[in-house]
């Protein structure tokens, strides 16, 4: 009985560490990008915020961004 609550006390220090330690530290917006115009994102893509996000951020925001640039493209062929 004595060992068993031993054991659990160090087990629940760290988890309770790891799940702070998860959140505190943890990006606080997924997507820096969500809710820009075309033109904000351009911006965010020149910035060095850009260069500081995780690859699968960079991924989801090609998948977002990629359209307006195409878009981009249509417009100044047009002209």
């Amino acid at each position: 009985m004595k060992r068993t609550r031993l054991l659990a006390i160090p087990i629940l220090v760290v988890a309770v560490g790891s799940i702070i330690g998860y959140f505190g530290y943890a990006t606080p917006q997924d997507n820096p990008w969500h809710g820009l115009s075309c033109e904000e994102m351009f911006d965010f893509a020149m910035s060095p915020e850009h260069q500081e996000i995780t690859m699968e951020q960079h991924m989801e925001f090609h998948k977002d961004y990629d359209p307006c640039i195409q878009n981009m493209d249509k417009t100044n062929t047009e002209n």
